[in-house]
């Protein structure tokens, strides 16, 4: 952590208290979008039904999905429909039999999630909820770990906890029929590593994870500012920064060209290149830039303001050299690129949660948002955080 991090610690009985409650809301939360089924009749379906996407030498229908069951997956998008489709593949379904017209480039090398579906005894709609389900709560968790080794406060760990487990995502994305969960858990299981000093042990997870989505290559650039800033600091040989960093670079090549060669041959390749069509659409869209808005601000704002401090101590070079920050900026590039090319989605920016939390926590350990937490008593109960003398708080303003 950088000077002016927070000092203080948490007991793993009170971080264990914290997640549980947390997993509760994150399993209330998620229920609404289970699977793309819907209790609440809420008109929030993505996509159209009925459109149609050349993709190569391809046409695909998009609209609904009728999995193993039975069931109507209704105002599909290409996406779900593709990871939809390789659970039945891993399943042994025949590329003939398959609902869709291909199997497609990037979708093919995203399907490590289907992959564990195909396994549970259930359609693959729900095999696909599950294990986005179990992904989601397992990043929840390694985020508030990571909260604990770099010495946050349990107020500021239930507070940052509930702006990641009540999340647009959460709500969104996180338990539904996409992917994006598993490679925000890898993320997250990488920084708790790093926070934990254990940069030795985040290479297999970049070897193996380039299945659950590419975009796992952000922690790369991570764990090399991590290396600079030990190497730096003079904690480390420049040999000893920088072997970590090295390996993970390497493993995580290794594993894309590994898995490229293993993974399901595409029929096609889904293009992704800028569109200036794209651009002026999703600049107008207001529904989806307040919706980028709502997912990715109470995590981003935090951490600007963070930055924002930082850079008036340390400079602009100081502030921004840090592997957290690094790691909000890479989601902040992603975002841009997305923009630019597909949508404007705050799922883009999930997988950036692990880094803007620990900005985010700092953000909540000082000042009047620490002396806001500590007067709550609800607070002090859930965190089991002792009351700061109404003296004490006023001097930390």
């Amino acid at each position: 952590m950088k000077p002016g991090a927070p000092e203080q610690s948490t007991s793993l009985s009170t971080l264990v208290r914290i997640g549980l409650i947390l997993t509760l809301l994150v399993l209330l939360v998620g229920s609404v979008r289970f699977a793309r089924y819907d209790w609440t009749g809420l008109p929030i379906n993505r996509g159209s039904p009925g459109t149609e996407r050349q993709v190569g030498d391809c046409l695909e229908r998009i609209g609904t999905y009728r999995t193993e069951s039975g069931r109507i997956v209704d105002k599909i998008v290409v996406d779900e429909q593709q990871y939809l489709a390789l659970v039945a593949y891993y399943r042994g379904t025949p590329l003939e039999d398959l609902q869709v017209a291909c199997l497609y480039d990037p979708f093919t090398n995203r399907s490590g999630t289907s992959w564990i579906a195909h396994w549970l005894p259930v359609e693959e709609g729900l095999a696909l909820g599950l294990v986005n389900t179990a992904m989601t709560v397992l990043g929840l968790w390694f985020i508030l770990l990571a909260l604990r080794r770099q010495g946050i406060g349990p107020p500021a760990i239930l507070a940052t906890g509930l702006l990641v487990a009540l999340s647009w995502n959460t709500f969104y994305f996180g338990t539904g029929l996409l992917i994006d969960s598993g490679v925000v858990a890898a993320v997250a299981l990488c920084w708790y590593l790093i926070c934990a000093n254990r940069p030795w042990l985040v290479w297999p997870v970049l070897l193996l994870g380039y299945p659950l989505k590419e975009s796992l290559g952000i922690v790369v650039p991570v764990l090399a500012v991590w290396s600079w800033n030990e190497w730096r600091s003079g904690r480390r040989s420049p040999a000893a920064a920088a072997a970590p960093a090295l390996a993970g670079a390497v493993a995580f090549v290794v594993g894309v060209f590994f898995w490229r060669a293993s993974l399901p041959e595409p029929g096609a390749a889904w293009e992704v290149t800028p569109d200036l069509a794209d651009v002026l659409a999703n600049a107008g869209d207001v529904i989806s830039l307040m919706s980028f808005a709502i997912g990715v601000g109470p995590l981003l704002v935090p951490s600007i303001l963070v930055w924002s401090q930082r850079r008036r101590t340390s400079g602009l070079v100081g502030a921004t050299i840090d592997p957290a920050t690094i790691g909000v900026l890479l989601g902040i590039g992603l975002c841009a690129w997305s923009f630019i090319t597909v949508d404007l989605t705050p799922r883009i920016f999930w997988i950036a949660f692990p880094f803007a939390a620990s900005l985010t926590a700092v953000w909540f350990s000082h000042g009047r948002p620490a002396a806001f937490l500590e007067r709550r008593a609800l607070v002090r109960t859930l965190a089991g955080a002792v009351a700061v003398p109404e003296a004490e708080t006023r001097s930390t303003e």
